[in-house]
């Protein structure tokens, strides 16, 4: 079994954090609806997690999923710039992971701002306003 988590930096403010739970519903919702057919998109379970300030913590969600015989975890990071937590400490904790759970594989997706179509989708963005 697969699952995706969403991780995003985590806030004080709670309707931040509220905002990364609606995401992820409509994700999980957008792969029942349209993407059953695509092998790379078939998680059982669709999750967040939070890097810093607000739970569920990363390492607590990947713990919750490998206790429910997750073999494969994908995380998305729902960032925009390569700071220190793309390329230092989001990849330590899956280093940490890899090595607790050697049965399950972990894959570390780029961070939303390294899509290749982002100016597209900003001025898409910007039209529907």
């Amino acid at each position: 079994m697969k699952a995706l988590i969403i991780l995003a930096h985590g806030s004080r403010k709670q309707e931040s954090n509220q905002e990364i739970e609606i995401l992820t519903n409509d994700v999980r919702a957008l792969i029942k609806r349209h993407f059953d057919w695509d092998i790379r998109l078939q998680f059982s379970i669709v999750d967040y997690a939070f890097l810093e300030i607000a739970e569920p913590s990363l390492t607590n969600s990947i713990e919750k999923l490998v206790s429910k015989n997750i073999s494969e975890i994908t995380i998305f990071p729902y960032f925009l710039n390569s700071g220190i937590h793309i390329k230092s400490d989001i990849p330590n904790i899956v280093k940490s992971a890899r090595t607790k759970y050697p049965d399950c594989k972990f894959n570390l997706s780029p961070p939303i701002g390294a899509y290749k179509e982002m100016p597209e989708l900003i001025l898409k963005h910007l039209q529907s306003e």
